[in-house]
C-alpha cells in the first residue's frame, strides 16, 4: 500500500441501482479509495446498502482512460483475480448497460483511442474485449428477456469531492489529468451526460424538439427549463462555440444549491434558414403549454414525476422569452393548465426583444428574396417593433406577472450581422420590460454569446448563476424549504449590477404585483413602449439629428426653472413628426441616464388611445413606475378612497393625479414629457390649457408635435408667451427624405447611377417634405422598374401632393374587376369605420360570410387595396389618418360613413345573434378566475370577431343610417332573443362600462332618428317611421343593470338569466321580455313601483335634526348637522353609515381636498381637519377672530386651508401649526362701513374670489394681484337701466357657482333668474325663467342643478340651459350637491338626505367615441333627448317608512310597523295590505314587533315607551278580527318581545329590566319583574327541550329561567378554552374554537337555534353599534343539558367561534335548515353549512342595490319556508324560492 504506480490509479465506484446514477461511494463509505499499488491487489470493503454495486476501475493517468476490472453486486468484496467476475448475473440488465455506456463515454473522451487491455478475460470473454463489452456480455447472458435500458442522466460528484477550480486547458467535458491517487475524482465525472433512449449507444447530447430532461436528481425540488430563441436549438444555443461538450446548464449540478434541480430544455422549429412555415410565437407557446401539461418522467421504481409538482424557473434567450411569456399567459388563462403554470416562479431573460428587434423586418426581406426560403417567416415578422403580437403579449403579461421574479440581461457588444456589419441586435430599451419588480443588468457579450459561456469561470456565467441562486433561495423561503429569508442568504448586490433595485417597496415585495395594481388604478390596458418601438423602427440611421441642433430646441432643453415654455413642433401631415418624437425620447435618455422622460402617442383611429384621459393616465403610469413617491401616493389614494381612473374624465385625472400629487412633488431631476400627434387627440385645447395653467414644484419640459389645426393655432396665439413654436419645413427634413429615397432606390434599381440619380431628383422635387408621399410613390412605381422609359413614365404620372396621389390610388381600385372592387370596398369600409384597428383574423371573420374563405387575406389586401391599407404584424390599418379623411369625403363617393357603419353594425349583430354563445359562455363561467372574455382571451383565438362585435356593435349603430328597416330588424332580433347572452359575455369581461357606452350610443341613435324626423328643411323621408321608444327603454335598462346589479353581475355572470330579470320593474324592457317567463322558481313581489326608481337611497342623520350641508367624494358622501357639530360619513357604494365626526361646536362649513381623502370642518371658534378613511382628527386650531367663516377650501397643497371670513378677509392657514401664512382683503379701503358679505366663493384654481355684500353687486377679486386693485363688478342689465336713485338697491344675489375654467360665474338672483357672467370679457347672458333657491354646478361644468322653493329639482344642460330633468318632491331643500362624476345628485331635506341617480346624467364618456358624422354638441347635450324627463318621486316623505317587520310561520302573511305608528298585516304573496291592525300614534315609530308562533297574538312597542298587544282571529280570505290584550307604557324602550310557546305569557325586555306578563284569558297581569343594576347586552329565546324554560344569552354566559316566575334555574359561563373531552363524529366536524369575542362591552344582536334546538348561533357586536359595518363576533354554542334539579352550579359552556364567517358577514339573519343564513359584505343572501366536515358557504341571491339602506338591512327577515322579506322605501320586497336549494 506504500508503493504507488504513478501511471495507474485503481478506483472503486459505486452505482445506485435504485436511482441509476453513478455515485462515487456508498453511504458512510469512502467515495474514492486506491485499491493498492497494482490492479491485482484489491481491498474488500462493505457497502451499507445492497442497492449499490461496486465497480473496480483502473485509471490511466497519462491518457485519462478508464477500464473496468470487476463488478461486485453485493458491494462486499473485490477479488484479487481480475479474471473472475463475482455474481455478475445478479445485476439488472439495464444497470449493466448504463455502466457500459458510461465507460464507453469515458474512453471516447480521451485524447487517443487506446484499446490496451487492462484486464484479462472475464467469464469466458476474450481478453481483447473492452470493459463495456464485458458488461454487455453479462447483460446478454444473465439479463431478463425484453429488458430495456432505463433512460437517465448520470449524476455528478458529491460536493465534498468536487474540484472547485477548472484547469485552464480543460477539455470540453472531461478532465483527464490526476496528480495522485488521493486527488478529487477527475473531471470525467464532473459533468453528467445523456444516454440514448433506445439503445446502449451513448451520444453527445442529441438535439431534440419538445421537452427533454438532461439532468434529473431522482427527487427534484426545482425544474429549470431552458428555451432557445430565433435560429437556435435546444442544446447548441447554450453551448460555447455551438459544441455540446460546452453545454453549460449541466455545470449547475456541480453547485451545492442545484444538486436537486432538474434541468430540461425545450426545442421548437425556429430555424429561419429552413423552408417556409406558418408557425408563429403563439404556436410555439401552445406547444410548450401542451408539453408541460402532459410531460412526465418515469423513475426506476415506476413512479412518475410531472411538471407542476415543484417550482419552475425559465431561462430564455431572445425570442424564447416571448415564447415563455405567451406560454405563461395561455397557461394561466386555461383552467386545465393553470395549476402547472402557478408553479412558474421566475424568468431569466437573455437579450429578449420585449419591444421588438429593428432588424427583424430586414431579415424577413432577405429571407423573402433568398433562394433558400420561399417566404417570410411569421414569427420573424412578430419580432418587429411595430408588432401587435408583441404589444398584446406585453399587455397581457404585465397584468398577470405579479407573482414572478423577473431578471433581464441585455447585450452590450455588437453582433456580426453581415460581412463588415456589426449591430446591437436587441437594444437595451427593448431588452428591458420596465416593470418595478424587474432586475436588469448588462452582460459583456453580443446577441449570440450572451447565452454561451467559455467555462465556469466566465464572469457572465457567474452572474447568471448568481441570479438563479437568488431566485432559488426566494423559492425555498417561500415554500418553506429554507426558513432563512433570501436577503440573509445572499445579497442581490453580488449579482453584477442587480443592486439597482432603488426604491424597493418592502410593503409590496413582489413588484410585479405593484405594476398590476398601478394598471388597475389607472386603467392602463396598452403598452406605451410598443408604440415607441413602432416609431423608432421607421427612423433611418442618422436621421432626425438636425432637431437637437436647433437653437430653439436647445433653449427649451437647457432652460432652468419651473416656467419653461412648451416646445410646440408643428408640421403638415406625414412629415415625420412622430418619428421625430421617438428620436427626441431616445435622445433625452441618451443625454443623461438620470433624466426621466414620459411620452405618449395619440392615435386617431383608436378611440381609446386618442383620448386626453388615457394620455394623462399613461404619463402618470410611467411616473409611478419610475418614482416610488408617486407610486405610494396612488396606492394611498386607492386604499383610502377606492378610486380608480379608467372611467374618469381628463379633468378629473388632471386634478386628482397631477394637481393633487405630481405637481406637488419635488423631483430630483427635471421631467420631460413628449406628446405626439396632439391634433389626433379628442380634445387638444383642453390638454394645452391644463399644461399651460400647471404650476409644478419641479420643472416640467413639454414637447408637443401636431398639425397646425384650428385648436392648435388658437392655442399658439393665446399662449404665445408660454410656447416655443417651431414650424416644420421641407428644408428641415430634406436631407432625411433624401437618405430615405437613396437607400430605397439603390436597393431596388439596377446599378445604373444615372437612372438612380434621375429618379431620386424627380422624387425629391415633388416630395415637399412628406415622407408618406415618398413611400406611397415608391410603392406605386415599384412595379414599373423594368426599363428606363417605364421609370420616366411612372414618375411623370405621379401627382404632387397627397390629395391627387390618393385620388390616383382610388382610381386604380375602381378600375379593377367588379369582384375585386367589391372586396376592396368591403375591406376599406371595415378599416375606415372600425372602432379600433382590426386584426387580420378579425377582418377575415367579418368578410367570410360575404366572400367565403380567403387563401391569403394579407396578399389580397396588398394586391387590390391600392396601398390605402397596410398589414403590420397581422393588424390591418390605414396608411395614414389623412387616408381616412379622403375615403370618407363625400366628393369621391367611394365610402359613405353612415352606410359603412350600418354594414358593420349588421355584421356584428348577426354575429352575436347566435344560440351557440350561451353554451360557450356558460362553460366559461365555471372558471370565473381564469376565463375572461377580452381581446386577449382564448375565446378570441377561437372566435375571432367575438370581442370586437361584443364591445363595439352599438358604436356602429350609433353612426349608421337611422331609417334602415334592415338595421331596425336586426336590433329587434338581438334585444328580444340574445341580449342577455351578450350581457353575460360582457360580465365575463369584467367591463360593465361597455353596457353604459352601449346605452349612450343607442340613445344617441334614437336622438338622431328623432332629429331627422323633425328636420323639415331636408328632403322628405320616404321610409316608414320607426318606434324608438322600446330602444330607448332598452338603453335605460342597460344603465340600470349596471347601477343596480353591477357588482352582483360581476360576481356571478349567470345571474343575468336567473335573478336580474326577476328584480327588474315589470314595465322595464328586460322585465317585460325576460322576467315573466322564468322557470327557475325565484320570484320577487311586493314592490309597488312598476318603473325604475331614480331614488337610490334615503339616509337620515340625527332624528329631528336638520341636515344643513352635504358634499360628495368618489367613495363617500358627508352630511353635516350644524347644530350638533356632527358630520356623518356614508359609503357612496352602499349608502351605509361608516363613521361619525364630532366637531363639538356649531359647525357652519366643511370641505374636502382634491383627492377626497381629507375633510375640513369650520365651527364658530375652531377649525378641524380629519382623515376621511378613518375619521381620525389630523389637526385642529382656533380661529384668530370672531368673524364668521363664509367659505373654506383646501389650498394648492393639502397642508393649507383658505378661508373667507365675514370681515372680508381671505386667510391662508397652515394646517399643522394653525398659523396664518397670508391675508388678502376683499374690502375696498374707502368703504369701511360695508355690511358683511352674503357669500364668498373661491374659484377652482384658487386664484380668484367672488364676493357679494348684501344689497350690492357681485365682485370678483384676483388673489394674485395687489389688494388695491379694482375688482371686476357684475352689474345686471336690468340694474343699469334703473335711475340713479334706484341703483342703490341691487337685486339680491343668492348663490354663486364658478365655471371650471375659472373665467366665468353663474349668479342666482332672488326671484329673477340666473346670470352667466364672463368677467374677463364683461359679458352677461341672463336666464330669467329659472327660479331657484339653491344652485350647484357639476364638476365638469356640463350640468347645473337648481331647486325651487317648493322642493322641485331641475337639471339644466349647459351651455344652452336646456332643461333635461325635473324631479317633484314635496319638501324644502336645504342643500344640494353633485357627485364628482356628475351622475348622482344629493339633496338634504330636513333630517333626510336623498340620493338620486337620473339616467339623463349618463352622457357620452371621455373615450371619444364620436364618429366623423357626429355634430359638435356639448358633452351634456350629445346623449340626451330633446324633451326633459319629469320624475315624480314615489317617496317624497308622504309614504311612511317601515321600522319593524315580522312574518308568520305559514308563509301567508307578514306584519310591519311604520314610522307613523301603524301596525298592519300584509299578504306574503304580493305584499298587498290585508288589515290595518291598530295605531300607536302618528307621531311615534314602531321599534319592536313580535308575532306569536300560533298567530293569535301580536305585540308592538314604539319609541315613546308604549307597548300594545292584540289578539287576532282569522276569519278566512284575509279577514281578521282584532281584540285588545295589553296597552301599557314604560320608561325604558323595549328591546325584545318573547311569547311563550303556547302563547299564554309575554316577556317584555328593556335595556335594564325584564317583565313577565300573563296574557291568558280575560285577566291580563304582570307576573314578575326583574330590574338589573346595569345595562346588559342580552337576548332571550325559548328552550326547545322544555317549553317552561327561557334561555338568557349574553356574551359571557347562558342562564336558564323559568317561564312561570322568571327565576334562575341554572347558569353556565362561556370560556375561551374549549372543554377537552371526547367528541362525537358530528362534533368533530364542527369548526374548532379560534378565539372568544373581545372583552369590551358587547351585546347579543341575534340568536337562532338549529332544528333540534341543541345548538345556537350567536352574533355579538359592541354595545350600541348595530350597523352592518360594526365589528362582530359569531359563534356556535351547544345548548346545555340542564339538570332537572334546581341546582345553580356554574359549569363551563363549550362554544365554537366563527371568525372567518364574521369577516364575510354584514348581518346574520338566523338559521334555515341547519344552515346559517346571512347577508355577506356584498349583500348576497348566503348560507353556511354547520353539519359538513368542511364549512361551506353558498350564495343564493343578492339584494338589489336600491333595496339596501342602513335601516332596511337591520329589518331583513325570513320565514320557515325560506321566503325573505326586505323593506324598501315604504314597501316590502318578497323573494320566494331563493334559498330552498
Amino acid at each position: 500500500m506504500d508503493k504507488r504506480n504513478e501511471k495507474i490509479t485503481a478506483l472503486k465506484l459505486y452505482y445506485n441501482t435504485n436511482t441509476p446514477h453513478i455515485c462515487p461511494g456508498a453511504p458512510l463509505s469512502p467515495y474514492i479509495e486506491p485499491t493498492g499499488e497494482d490492479a491485482h491487489n484489491g481491498v474488500s470493503i462493505r457497502c451499507i446498502s445492497v442497492n449499490f454495486i461496486c465497480l473496480h476501475i483502473l485509471l490511466d493517468n497519462d491518457t485519462g482512460q478508464y477500464s473496468l476490472l470487476d463488478v461486485d453486486p453485493a458491494a462486499s468484496r473485490v477479488t484479487t483475480d481480475p479474471t473472475t467476475t463475482i455474481g455478475a448475473h445478479q445485476l439488472d440488465c439495464n444497470s449493466i448497460i448504463v455502466v457500459a455506456s458510461f465507460l464507453r463515454k469515458i474512453n471516447r473522451s480521451g485524447q487517443r483511442d487506446s484499446n490496451e487491455t487492462l484486464s484479462e478475460q472475464v467469464d469466458g470473454t476474450e481478453a481483447s474485449s473492452s470493459p463495456e463489452t464485458q458488461l454487455q456480455h453479462h447483460a446478454r447472458k444473465y439479463g431478463r428477456a425484453g429488458s430495456e435500458p432505463t433512460v437517465h442522466l448520470l449524476s455528478s460528484i458529491p460536493l465534498h469531492l468536487r474540484s472547485h477550480h477548472r484547469p485552464p486547458q480543460t477539455p470540453p467535458l472531461f478532465t483527464r489529468n490526476v496528480s495522485d491517487a488521493n486527488s478529487h475524482l477527475p473531471g470525467a465525472l464532473e459533468r453528467p451526460f445523456l444516454l440514448h433512449q433506445e439503445s446502449d449507444e451513448p451520444f453527445d447530447l442529441v438535439e431534440s424538439r419538445g421537452l427533454s430532461v438532461l439532468y434529473s436528481p431522482g427527487k427534484p425540488d426545482l425544474d429549470l427549463v431552458f428555451i432557445h430563441g430565433l435560429g437556435g436549438s435546444s442544446l447548441k444555443t447554450w453551448s460555447f462555440a455551438r459544441q455540446t461538450e460546452n453545454f453549460w446548464p449541466l455545470w449547475l449540478s456541480q453547485d451545492p444549491e442545484f444538486i436537486a434541480t432538474r434541468v430540461l430544455t425545450f426545442g421548437y422549429n425556429a430555424d429561419f434558414r429552413g423552408p417556409s412555415t406558418i408557425l408563429n410565437i403563439t404556436d410555439f407557446a401552445k406547444d410548450l403549454v401542451s408539453r408541460m401539461l402532459t410531460f412526465e418522467e418515469e423513475t426506476t421504481d415506476g413512479s412518475k414525476i410531472r411538471m407542476g409538482q415543484r417550482p419552475i424557473l425559465f431561462v430564455v434567450h431572445s425570442m424564447g422569452g416571448l415564447v415563455a411569456k405567451k406560454a405563461y399567459i395561455l397557461g394561466r388563462q386555461d383552467p386545465m393548465c393553470s395549476k402547472v403554470f402557478e408553479q412558474v416562479r421566475g424568468i431569466v431573460f437573455l437579450a429578449t426583444p420585449h419591444g421588438g428587434a429593428s432588424d427583424a423586418k430586414l431579415l424577413n426581406s432577405i429571407l423573402e428574396a433568398s433562394p433558400f426560403s420561399t417566404s417570410r417567416k411569421e414569427y420573424i415578422a412578430q419580432l418587429e417593433p411595430t408588432s401587435h403580437t408583441l404589444q398584446d403579449i406585453n399587455d397581457q403579461f404585465s397584468r398577470i406577472c405579479g407573482e414572478l421574479a423577473l431578471v433581464s440581461f441585455y447585450e452590450t457588444m455588437r453582433t456580426v450581422f453581415a460581412r463588415g456589419v456589426k449591430k446591437i441586435i436587441v437594444e437595451r430599451a427593448s431588452a428591458i420590460l420596465g416593470y418595478p419588480q424587474e432586475h436588469s443588468s448588462p452582460l459583456v457579450a453580443d446577441h449570440h454569446s450572451i447565452c454561451k459561456f467559455v467555462n465556469d469561470s466566465d464572469e457572465n456565467y457567474i452572474c447568471v448563476k448568481g441570479v438563479l441562486k437568488m431566485m432559488r433561495s426566494k423559492i425555498e423561503f417561500a415554500t418553506g424549504l429554507n426558513t432563512a429569508p433570501p436577503a440573509t442568504q445572499r445579497s442581490i448586490s453580488s449579482v453584477s449590477n442587480l443592486s439597482a433595485q432603488c426604491g424597493a417597496d418592502e410593503r409590496r415585495s413582489d413588484a410585479a404585483e405593484t405594476t398590476k395594481e398601478l394598471q388597475e388604478i389607472l386603467g392602463i390596458t396598452f403598452s406605451s413602449e410598443s408604440e415607441l418601438n413602432a416609431r423608432k423602427a421607421q427612423k433611418m440611421e442618422g436621421s432626425c439629428q438636425w432637431l437637437p441642433r436647433k437653437q430653439s430646441f436647445q433653449y427649451w432643453f437647457e432652460r432652468a426653472g419651473i416656467n419653461t415654455p412648451i416646445f410646440m413642433l408643428t408640421g403638415p401631415p406625414a412629415a415625420g413628426k412622430s418619428t421625430l418624437a421617438s428620436y427626441v425620447i431616445e435622445w433625452i435618455r441618451d443625454v443623461s441616464s438620470d433624466t426621466t422622460c414620459q411620452y405618449y402617442f395619440f392615435i386617431s383611429d383608436h378611440q381609446v388611445k386618442r383620448t386626453v384621459s388615457y394620455c394623462l393616465r399613461m404619463i402618470a403610469f410611467q411616473l409611478a413606475i419610475r418614482y416610488e413617491a408617486v407610486r405610494e401616493a396612488l396606492f394611498r389614494l386607492r386604499e383610502e378612497t377606492n378610486t380608480t381612473f379608467e372611467r374618469q374624465s381628463s379633468k378629473d385625472v388632471w386634478e386628482k393625479i397631477f394637481q393633487g400629487i405630481v405637481l406637488r412633488m419635488p423631483f430630483k431631476e427635471d421631467l420631460f414629457w413628449i406628446l405626439d400627434a396632439l391634433d389626433e387627440s379628442d380634445s387638444p385645447s383642453s390638454l394645452c390649457d391644463m399644461l399651460v395653467r400647471s404650476r409644478s414644484m419641479t420643472p416640467i419640459k413639454v414637447l408637443i408635435t401636431s398639425r397646425e389645426t384650428r385648436d392648435v393655432s388658437n392655442f399658439l396665439y393665446n399662449a404665445k408667451d408660454k410656447v416655443i413654436h417651431e414650424a416644420l419645413t421641407p428644408a428641415d427634413t430634406y436631407q432625411d427624405i433624401k437618405e430615405c429615397v437613396i437607400t430605397t432606390i439603390r436597393a431596388n434599381l439596377p446599378q445604373d447611377r444615372e437612372s438612380r440619380d434621375e429618379v431620386i431628383d424627380q422624387i425629391l422635387i415633388k416630395a415637399n417634405g412628406s415622407f408618406l408621399w415618398v413611400r406611397l410613390t415608391l410603392d406605386t412605381i415599384r412595379d414599373s422598374w423594368h426599363t428606363q422609359e417605364d421609370i420616366r413614365k411612372a414618375l411623370r404620372d405621379v401627382p404632387e401632393g397627397m390629395e391627387p396621389l390618393y385620388a390616383g390610388m382610388l382610381g386604380h381600385i375602381i378600375q379593377q374587376t367588379p369582384s375585386k372592387r367589391a372586396i376592396a370596398r368591403e375591406i376599406l369600409t371595415w378599416t375606415v369605420c372600425s372602432y379600433r384597428p382590426l386584426g387580420l383574423l378579425e377582418l377575415q371573420a367579418a368578410l367570410v360570410p360575404t366572400f367565403g374563405e380567403f387563401l391569403s387575406l394579407e396578399d389580397t389586401i396588398s394586391q387590390i387595396c391600392g396601398h390605402f391599407v397596410r398589414v403590420t404584424d397581422r393588424k390591418v390599418t390605414l396608411v395614414h389618418a389623412t387616408g381616412r379623411q379622403f375615403l370618407l369625403n363625400q366628393s369621391n363617393g367611394f365610402i359613405d360613413s353612415y352606410e359603412g357603419h350600418q354594414k358593420l353594425a349588421l355584421a356584428c349583430l348577426r354575429y352575436l345573434s347566435d344560440d351557440k354563445w350561451r353554451h360557450i359562455f356558460a362553460l366559461g363561467s365555471r372558471h370565473p378566475k381564469t376565463i375572461k372574455l377580452t381581446h386577449s382571451s382564448r375565446y378570441n383565438d377561437e372566435h375571432h370577431l367575438l370581442t370586437y362585435a361584443t364591445e363595439h356593435w352599438a358604436y356602429h349603430v350609433k353612426n349608421a343610417v337611422c331609417n334602415s328597416d334592415e338595421l331596425w330588424g336586426a336590433l329587434d332580433t338581438f334585444v328580444h332573443g340574445y341580449v342577455l347572452v351578450w350581457i353575460h359575455g360582457i360580465a365575463m369581461s369584467s367591463s360593465l362600462q361597455t353596457l353604459i357606452r352601449t346605452a349612450q350610443d343607442l340613445r344617441y341613435f334614437c336622438h338622431r332618428h328623432a332629429r331627422l324626423r323633425a328636420d323639415t328643411t331636408g328632403p322628405p323621408i320616404s321610409l316608414k317611421t320607426h318606434d324608438t321608444q322600446w330602444l330607448r327603454s332598452w338603453a335605460t335598462d342597460l344603465i340600470r343593470i349596471v347601477r343596480k346589479f353591477g357588482r352582483a353581475l360581476l360576481q356571478n355572470p349567470l345571474s343575468i338569466y336567473r335573478l336580474i330579470p326577476v328584480f327588474c320593474p315589470s314595465e322595464s324592457q328586460i322585465g317585460t321580455v325576460y322576467g315573466r317567463n322564468l322557470d327557475f322558481g325565484v320570484s320577487a313581489a311586493g314592490i309597488s313601483s312598476s318603473r325604475w326608481d331614480d331614488c337610490m337611497a334615503r339616509v337620515s342623520g340625527i332624528e329631528d335634526e336638520t341636515i344643513s350641508r352635504v358634499l360628495s367624494t368618489e367613495s363617500n358622501f358627508v352630511t353635516l348637522v350644524s347644530t350638533r357639530g356632527k358630520a356623518i360619513i356614508w359609503s357612496s357604494e352602499t349608502c351605509a353609515e361608516l363613521r361619525n365626526i364630532y366637531h363639538n361646536e356649531y359647525t357652519t362649513h366643511m370641505a374636502v381636498n382634491k383627492l377626497g381623502t381629507m375633510l375640513a370642518t369650520a365651527g364658530i371658534r375652531t377649525v378641524r381637519v380629519w382623515e376621511l378613511s378613518s375619521g381620525k382628527e389630523i389637526s385642529g386650531f382656533p380661529l384668530n377672530s370672531e368673524a364668521k367663516t363664509m367659505n373654506i377650501t383646501f389650498g394648492q397643497s393639502d397642508s393649507t386651508l383658505i378661508m373667507g371670513r365675514e370681515d372680508f378677509s381671505v386667510q391662508t392657514y397652515d394646517i399643522s401649526s394653525g398659523l396664518i401664512t397670508s391675508t388678502f382683503w376683499t374690502r375696498p379701503r374707502q368703504n369701511s362701513d360695508m355690511n358683511g358679505p352674503r357669500f364668498m366663493t373661491i374659484s377652482p384654481d384658487l386664484l380668484k374670489m367672488a364676493v357679494a355684500e348684501r344689497g350690492k353687486p357681485v365682485f370678483v377679486w384676483d388673489l394674485e394681484l395687489s389688494q388695491d386693485q379694482q375688482p371686476w363688478r357684475c352689474v345686471r342689465h336690468t340694474d343699469r337701466l334703473r335711475s340713479v336713485y334706484e341703483q342703490e338697491a341691487w337685486t339680491a344675489s343668492e348663490v354663486v357657482c364658478w365655471h371650471p375654467d375659472g373665467t366665468s360665474i353663474f349668479i342666482l338672483y332672488q326671484g329673477s333668474g340666473i346670470v352667466h357672467w364672463d368677467f374677463t370679457e364683461d359679458s352677461q347672458k341672463e336666464y330669467p325663467h329659472i327660479e331657484g333657491r339653491e344652485m350647484v354646478l357639476s364638476k365638469d361644468g356640463n350640468f347645473l342643478l337648481t331647486s325651487d322653493p317648493s322642493g322641485t329639482l331641475y337639471v339644466w344642460a349647459l351651455p344652452r340651459f336646456n332643461l333635461i330633468y325635473k324631479l317633484f318632491y314635496d319638501d324644502i331643500v336645504r342643500d344640494i350637491a353633485f357627485s364628482p362624476d356628475g351622475q348622482r345628485i344629493y339633496d338634504s331635506r330636513g333630517a333626510i338626505c336623498n340620493v338620486w341617480e337620473p339616467d339623463v346624467l349618463i352622457r357620452q364618456d371621455d373615450s371619444g367615441r364620436d364618429d366623423v358624422s357626429s355634430n359638435h354638441e356639448s358633452a351634456a347635450e350629445s346623449s340626451i333627448l330633446s324633451d326633459p324627463v319629469t320624475y315624480i318621486s314615489q317617496n317624497d316623505g308622504t309614504l311612511s317608512q317601515i321600522t319593524a317587520l315580522v312574518c308568520d310561520s305559514q308563509d301567508q302573511y307578514y306584519c310591519c310597523g311604520r314610522d307613523d305608528g301603524s301596525v298592519a298585516i300584509h299578504s306574503a304573496k304580493d305584499g298587498t295590505r290585508v288589515r290595518k291592525v291598530y295605531n300607536h300614534s302618528s307621531t311615534v315609530s314602531i321599534i319592536a314587533l313580535e308575532w306569536s308562533k300560533s298567530g293569535h297574538f301580536i305585540v308592538s312597542g314604539d319609541d315613546a315607551g308604549r307597548i300594545v298587544c292584540k289578539r287576532l282571529e282569522s276569519k278566512g280570505q284575509g279577514i281578521w278580527a282584532v281584540f285588545p290584550v295589553l296597552d301599557i307604557r314604560f320608561k325604558d324602550l323595549v328591546r325584545q318581545f318573547v311569547f311563550h310557546p303556547n302563547g299564554g305569557s309575554l316577556l317584555i325586555s328593556t335595556e335594564s329590566s325584564d317583565l313577565l306578563w300573563s296574557i291568558r284569558g280575560k285577566t291580563k297581569k304582570e307576573m314578575t319583574r326583574k330590574i338589573w343594576p346595569s345595562p346588559i347586552g342580552r337576548r332571550w329565546t325559548s328552550c326547545s327541550d322544555d317549553a317552561n324554560k327561557l334561555l338568557w344569552i349574553d356574551p359571557y354566559k347562558i342562564i336558564t329561567f323559568g317561564w312561570e316566575d322568571l327565576e334562575l334555574h341554572q347558569s353556565q359561563s362561556i370560556t375561551s378554552t374549549p372543554t377537552v373531552e371526547a367528541k362525537s363524529e358530528s362534533e368533530a366536524a364542527r369548526p374548532q374554537l379560534n378565539r372568544m369575542p373581545s372583552s369590551g362591552a358587547e351585546s347579543v344582536r341575534c340568536i337562532s337555534a338549529t332544528r333540534n334546538g341543541q345548538h345556537l348561533v350567536t352574533e355579538t357586536v359592541p354595545t350600541g353599534s348595530f350597523t352592518s359595518l360594526a365589528p362582530r363576533n359569531l359563534r356556535v354554542q351547544h345548548v346545555p343539558a340542564f339538570s332537572t334539579a334546581a341546582q345553580k352550579t356554574t359549569a363551563v359552556q363549550r362554544i365554537v367561534a366563527l371568525p372567518d364567517l364574521a369577516k364575510q358577514t354584514s348581518r346574520i339573519l338566523g338559521i334555515f335548515n341547519d344552515r346559517i343564513l346571512f347577508l355577506d359584505t356584498t349583500f348576497w343572501v348566503c348560507t353556511w353549512e354547520l353539519t359538513g366536515l368542511v364549512p361551506a358557504m353558498k350564495r343564493h341571491f343578492f339584494l338589489p342595490r336600491d333595496w339596501i339602506s342602513p335601516t332596511s338591512l337591520q329589518l331583513v327577515t325570513y320565514n320557515e319556508h325560506g321566503t325573505v322579506f326586505c323593506p324598501r322605501n315604504g314597501d316590502v320586497a318578497i323573494v320566494k324560492n331563493g334559498i330552498k336549494t
